[in-house]
């Protein structure tokens, strides 16, 4: 079994029988009312055919006018729409040769994994501490010899946070190495600790050999829209977008042109729904934290993310998931995060981006 339906099929058995899912990682939260509204009323007849191959230009308007309003001056030319997070990467890697070596640290973000193989690149897998920063200079090392880097910052499920100062020392090393150098910042908003004030500092990085790449799917709650987009050089935008064309034909036409409306006009609306919804998080973070460890459990603070890492004694990880779903709570086993999935690694892994409702039932669960 690949770990991908892994991690589908624990999800889809607590819909069958009535868990509480804390293994999928969907966000249990209504999309902003602004956005809902935006995409009913939107004139369906005017925005549903293909669209252009750097994403709807309203698009792309309302992501400057997004990131201007974060204080990051980026240029138009700099920025390419794709379908969700995911769609930006596949075009991204698709810049670099194949056969090729990409890194990746783990533990993962499954699809990665899945994508790289999919596409046949030879994966060089660095592994990262569980519960400790990682080794940047180490990092920057391995960019010698590799064709890509791709980190997810802030790291499913570690929570691992880069600071824009390594991501520019990093950025500057793709080029020095050729090495391109992607980062997935789909979990920007769900930064705990220091959360930073803005995206300015991200005007100081090297885009020439390097991708940012983020998603609207969760931080609003919309993963079927696949809203995502990438900032990156002039000269990448054009053969990344040409790259995304071939394999999308586009990104989500009418979901493009819902977010292009709300983001000219409701930008403060969205952002009272991102802290409402990190209020939500964190008091379930606080809750699940507690339960688990009542339980005989040990989590592991994340500093981002909605993500934590529980430390079990049970036998191995797929013990103690069966433990748990027998009280009908589903979680993911942390070993099929990793390269070799036969290998236990002693830890489990939640998410708490669920109903405060669902958070109170596996509390009191836990605490029987």
């Amino acid at each position: 079994m690949s770990e991908t339906i892994s991690i589908r099929a624990l999800a889809e058995q607590a819909k069958r029988e009535g868990a509480v899912d804390l293994a999928m990682g969907l966000v249990e939260a209504q999309p902003p009312n602004v956005l809902i509204n935006a995409l009913k009323t939107l004139p369906v007849e005017n925005c549903s055919d293909y669209g252009p191959k750097l994403g709807a230009p309203a698009f792309r308007t309302g992501l400057k006018k997004y990131l201007n309003s974060r204080k990051w001056d980026v240029e138009l030319n700099q920025i390419m729409g794709a379908s969700g997070a995911m769609g930006a990467i596949s075009a991204a890697m698709l810049e670099c040769p194949r056969p090729g070596r990409v890194i990746l640290p783990e533990p993962f973000f499954v699809y990665h994994k899945l994508l790289f193989e999919k596409l046949g690149f030879d994966i060089d897998y660095l592994t990262l501490p569980m519960d400790g920063p990682p080794d940047w200079d180490y990092i920057e090392h391995r960019m010698k010899d590799a064709d890509a880097l791709v980190l997810t910052n802030p790291a499913n499920p570690s929570g691992h946070i880069a600071p824009v100062e390594i991501l520019k020392r990093l950025s500057n090393a793709a080029v020095e190495n050729s090495c391109f150098f992607i980062i997935d910042e789909t979990y920007r908003e769900f930064i705990w600790d220091d959360p930073p004030e803005d995206d300015s500092r991200y005007a100081e990085m090297n885009y020439e050999n390097c991708a940012l790449v983020r998603s609207f799917s969760k931080t609003f709650s919309i993963p079927g829209w696949r809203v995502g987009y990438a900032v990156t050089s002039p000269e990448r935008v054009e053969s990344m977008s040409t790259a995304h064309d071939g394999l999308y034909i586009g990104g989500s036409t009418i979901a493009q042109h819902a977010m292009a409306k709300v983001l000219d006009n409701n930008i403060k609306e969205l952002d009272l729904h991102v802290s409402e919804l990190r209020k939500i998080l964190l008091c379930n973070k606080g809750k699940l934290a507690k339960a688990f460890t009542g339980y005989g459990m040990e989590p592991i603070e994340t500093p981002a993310t909605y993500f934590m890492l529980v430390k079990h004694n049970r036998e191995s990880d797929m013990a103690a998931v069966k433990e748990l779903l027998e009280k009908k709570i589903v979680v993911t086993p942390a070993n099929i995060l990793f390269s070799n999935p036969g290998k236990d690694t002693g830890f489990i892994r939640i998410h708490f981006a669920i109903k405060p409702e669902n958070c109170d039932l596996v509390v009191n669960i836990l605490n029987r």
